[in-house]
């Protein structure tokens, strides 16, 4: 599996600011803009438009939307973050509801609507005392991220790829849904992802394989961005392979995820071993973690031409269908629901937002 090099599309599409090193790059992105609160779903036929005015196409090549608000949004300044006990835990996780009560609420969350609901062109501008239009212009920030842009097939998680990015803008759309939250990463590669998650969570957990300095290069980007996570934030690099079941976790570790909410991972559909291995550990993620309340997958769907199908497939994301169902169905009933997640959130991330980008979601089917 890793006699050859690969490399991501990404760095053929996008200049990276390079700082000190080759190796180290700083991705820029458009903070939301949360002096506007949209509707959550606003509408048009080539994109949504919400009333700052700025674009979210929808997985359309080369879209050149930015930014636009969560709707409800609190203000930057406004932020509250939950308090912490006596005894070390969470006082919003204690209070959040138990398994089984948002299981409705978690299947209709990201579906896309098939109402449209335009925003009134007549909105008044604002102007300054001298009559000028005031031009609002956005906040943006970087994170700095050592990674590799070339690899054999075994370290492509030293790589950043687009659903990384992807999973990242749907983070920071999702403000309120992730805020004080307790997240797991799988396959963290070089940490953009859980980096951009503890902007707003409570605690982020990256995990990965021990292979080619990963887990220290994760470490390494983690407090290289620090100032860009919450303060009340803490953030935990573990190792974690597929190919570990459950069961042979440390107690420990064990332990860690039973404050879990949401687990995310990008970009680890790409080999049918790993892919088997990757559905048994959510499985036994979904069955184990009681607070558990969604895993969102980030990927893009790599089309190939057969002779067998005599038409372009995409046969690691089709073989992740077929294992996913097969172990969800194993007692002749589907526990769980994949829900293929509405693409029209904006676009935070300067990179191609190609329509072969696919964001999951998997939770419990409900009652």
């Amino acid at each position: 599996m890793s006699s050859f090099e690969v490399t991501s599309e990404l760095y053929a599409e996008a200049e990276f600011c390079s700082t000190d090193t080759d190796a180290v790059s700083k991705f820029t992105f458009v903070y939301p803009d949360q002096s506007h609160h949209p509707p959550s779903s606003i509408a048009e036929a080539n994109g949504t438009v919400y009333s700052n005015g700025l674009q979210a196409h929808k997985s359309t090549p080369k879209s050149n939307g930015t930014a636009a608000a969560p709707a409800n949004a609190q203000h930057e300044d406004e932020e509250s973050y939950g308090e912490e006990s006596a005894d070390g835990t969470d006082t919003d996780a204690e209070s959040a509801s138990e398994p089984g009560e948002d299981d409705d609420a978690e299947l209709n969350d990201d579906c896309c609507s098939g109402s449209t609901t335009k925003v009134p062109n007549n909105t008044p501008l604002e102007v300054d005392k001298d009559g000028d239009v005031l031009v609002k212009r956005l906040r943006k920030g970087a994170i700095e991220i050592e990674h590799r842009k070339s690899t054999f097939l075994d370290l492509v998680g030293l790589q950043i790829w687009r659903g990384a990015l992807l999973l990242a803008d749907y983070i920071l759309h999702n403000e309120r849904k992730f805020k004080n939250s307790h997240i797991l990463e799988l396959g963290s590669g070089v940490g953009l992802t859980s980096i951009v998650a503890s902007m707003y969570a409570r605690q982020v957990i990256c995990t990965d394989i021990d292979i080619g300095g990963l887990l220290d290069l994760i470490r390494s980007n983690i407090q290289r961005n620090a100032h860009l996570s919450n303060p009340h934030c803490r953030m935990n690099v573990e190792e974690l392979n597929f190919k570990t079941s459950y069961q042979d976790f440390t107690r420990e570790f064990k332990n860690q995820l039973q404050t879990i909410n949401y687990v995310i991972a990008a970009d680890v559909i790409y080999d049918d071993e790993i892919t088997e291995a990757f559905v048994r550990t959510i499985v036994s993620l979904l069955l184990e973690l009681p607070k558990l309340k969604a895993i969102y997958i980030a990927l893009e769907k790599r089309y190939v031409f057969t002779l067998e199908d005599m038409e372009s497939v995409a046969p690691c994301y089709d073989y992740f269908l077929r294992y996913f169902e097969k172990r969800n169905n194993r007692f002749g009933v589907n526990r769980w629901k994949l829900i293929n997640v509405c693409m029209d959130f904006p676009r935070y991330f300067d990179y191609d937002k190609v329509k072969d980008l696919v964001l999951l979601k998997i939770c419990h089917a409900g009652k």
